[in-house]
């Protein structure tokens, strides 16, 4: 195979291991589960076929196993935090509910207009 070819099919799965990790953050960012989901699966297969494009004596200096598992770490402590925020908000309504419910709740639903 040529090796500007090789370069250029390196240089392609390397913009798409790029925007694959962007896209991971995004999902993570925004607490989209469903998309943070999907843009794992894109990031991992993105991840193997650079990873399986390197040339063996690449493989030993390449940064990208150490970048994966940064990301994913990240991501991982990222989707802990945003749970357990999520657990003291609802325990924050749960008891609002209970403090404040049979007010709230006594005069049934006001529409004005």
């Amino acid at each position: 195979m040529d090796r500007s070819a090789t370069v250029q099919d390196t240089d392609d799965l390397t913009r798409a291991f790029s925007q694959a990790s962007r896209e991971l953050r995004a999902a993570v960012i925004a607490a989209d589960h469903a998309g943070a989901e999907r843009a794992s699966s894109r990031y991992i297969e993105a991840v193997q076929k650079l990873w399986e494009a390197l040339p063996e004596s690449e493989r030993s200096v390449s940064p990208v196993p150490s970048k994966a598992c940064e990301l994913l770490a990240w991501a991982r402590e990222m989707t802990l935090i945003q749970r357990n925020l999520a657990a003291d908000q609802h325990a924050v309504l749960q008891k609002a509910r209970l403090y404040h419910g049979d007010v709230m709740f006594a005069g049934g639903l006001q529409v004005k207009g």
